[in-house]
């Protein structure tokens, strides 16, 4: 492993998702789906709409950004109010916010206006956490100004709770939100959908039948995300997982040295005074992962016999004396993580993070031929159907699509299902990505890897996309290329695409035959490849792209 990773497994999600609320729309609430915890990563956000959220809540606007280049079209909630001068990227990207400052609400009103937009307003009130809201007394005055403003609608009330005065939800306070909404309601004659009672804290109150009739939506992150591990303390609730996220990180040092250090000490490089119990001669590790990636003080080891002992900037420190048997330089160690090391370790740029589904995907066992009408006589020639029908993939007008056109097009990724796909795409020029990205409601730039890359455009420099030149080629080797490719193709979706442009195995272009024979070969041997189409064919090209077809649908020499 080149650096930690935080694995992120996309069916606990899900299926945490599905259960919170399920639980709470027994009582009458709507959630929606905070993915502030993980960066506003996009596999997420649809893990949690297929778990039956009503959108996603995110805090930053550089998330958001993120869900909308993804293709997320669901509603997006701002939970931090903006800035007025963030006023207008607020309308474009958020359908809803946030908002406890009239300064601010007017100015969204104006920046909908010039959008010809109507964008909606939750007015948060502060009911003792002394976080954001308005102070009670000056509900009713500033929504009187909030009604006449024509760029917003005032869609509901809110409040925070346990953040900052970690003040818990109690029937007063949710008794007085929900009084506060009915007189909104029958002095402005509004609807207010959403009256929304807080995060994860209030979600053990809601289940324990505490929560007030007129409390109709939470904003819930930590225990879809974590399984409730810093919501329920005490008790853990069965129905939750909270094994979603797991920190690896790799052994750089493994020996048997003192428990205390020997010298005069000091303060540490964060200012603290670390004490050290005498407990002799230990069997100690060291990890290459440290304070500037994750919080150590919230890390929970998976592994038997590992106990964390501390940090620097970026290094940690276990005691391993008890693992059976005994750990080597270069082995794994996992750990769980807090809420306070799931955001540190989402946000570090020095930590991978690998989305996942628990159950792989399946392999295609069958294939549909479709040839470009100018190509028909070439692909009889170079046998393609009968190639095929020997890999014993039966042929099948609903099955795997495998292309081979003359001209260049997006089609195949325009008529595969899958609600998150990836792309691995072979070209030496990046000429067809502006038409892939209008494709993006299931094809996200992050899960597009680009191989063999000649002439680079603006569209490629400073996106998300994993791309690797033909210099990158050359240095790395085409196998370890293509294994970083297809990790991002596979990373959280449902399947991937591979799309191989001619001019990408053009002699003294772009890739060498054997390299595009080992880029296929790698493709075959990777799970979850739902299509193929080699795109600007000539007749003369086409069998070679027949040999590299087959290739990926797994032909073997012996």
């Amino acid at each position: 492993m080149a650096a930690p990773c935080v694995t992120v497994d996309l069916g606990v999600i899900e299926r945490n998702a599905r259960a919170v609320t399920a639980a709470c729309a027994r009582h009458g609430v709507s959630v929606f789906g905070v993915t502030k915890g993980t960066c506003g990563m996009p596999q997420v956000a649809r893990a949690m709409l297929r778990g039956g959220v009503i959108g996603i809540g995110e805090s930053r606007l550089e998330n958001i950004r993120r869900l909308r280049a993804a293709g997320i079209s669901d509603p997006v909630l701002l939970l931090r109010s903006p800035p007025p001068d963030l006023a207008d990227e607020t309308v474009r990207l958020a359908d809803l916010s946030l908002n406890s400052e009239l300064e601010t609400i007017e100015a969204l009103s104006r920046a909908a206006e010039r959008r010809s937009r109507v964008h909606e307003v939750i007015l948060m009130v502060d009911l003792g956490d002394l976080r954001e809201g308005v102070w009670p007394p000056e509900l009713m005055p500033a929504v009187a100004r909030i009604v006449v403003w024509p760029g917003v609608r005032l869609v509901g009330l809110g409040t925070n709770l346990t953040c900052f005065g970690a003040v818990l939800p109690s029937a007063e306070n949710m008794g007085r939100l929900a009084g506060y909404a009915r007189r909104v309601r029958a002095e402005f004659g509004l609807e207010l959908p959403h009256v929304t009672g807080g995060n994860s804290s209030s979600l053990p109150f809601l289940l324990a039948g505490g929560m007030p009739p007129g409390i109709t939506n939470l904003r819930l992150g930590e225990t879809i995300l974590q399984g409730g591990r810093d919501t329920f303390f005490d008790e853990p609730w069965d129905e939750l997982d909270r094994s979603a996220f797991t920190l690896e990180a790799d052994l750089l040092e493994v020996k048997v040295k003192p428990s205390v250090p020997i010298g005069e000490t000091g303060v540490d490089a964060f200012g603290g005074r670390p004490v050290f119990p005498d407990r002799g001669d230990r069997l100690r590790g060291i990890l290459n992962v440290g304070r500037e990636d994750v919080d150590v003080a919230v890390l929970h080891p998976v592994e038997a016999g590992v106990e964390v002992l501390g940090a620097s900037s970026d290094h940690m420190i276990v005691d391993v004396t008890e693992m059976a048997p005994p750990p080597s330089v270069g082995d794994t160690l996992r750990f769980r993580l807090g809420y306070g090391a799931l955001l540190a370790a989402m946000t570090s740029e020095y930590v991978r993070k690998v989305p996942m589904f628990d159950q792989p995907p399946p392999r295609p066992r069958s294939i549909a031929l479709d040839v470009d009408p100018g190509l028909a006589a070439a692909a009889v020639a170079a046998k393609a159907a009968a190639r095929i029908a020997a890999l014993n993939l039966a042929p099948s007008p609903g099955g795997m699509p495998a292309r081979l056109t003359e001209h260049p097009s997006a089609r195949l990724v325009a008529d595969t299902g899958g609600d998150s796909l990836g792309l691995v795409w072979l070209t030496a020029d990046a000429g067809l990505l502006a038409r892939l990205l209008e494709l993006r409601p299931r094809l996200a730039p992050e899960n597009i890897a680009v191989v063999g890359l000649r002439e680079a455009s603006d569209l490629v420099r400073g996106t998300p996309l994993s791309v690797a030149t033909i210099v990158d080629v050359d240095a790395r080797g085409i196998r370890d290329v293509m294994r970083r490719a297809l990790d991002a193709a596979t990373a959280g979706t449902r399947g991937y695409l591979l799309l191989c442009e001619a001019g990408v195995h053009t002699p003294g272009k772009g890739l060498s035959e054997r390299e595009a024979h080992q880029a296929t070969e790698a493709v075959a041997a990777r799970p979850g490849l739902l299509g193929l189409e080699f795109t600007g064919l000539t007749p003369t090209a086409v069998p070679f792209a027949c040999d590299l077809l087959m290739s990926a649908l797994g032909r073997t020499i012996l």
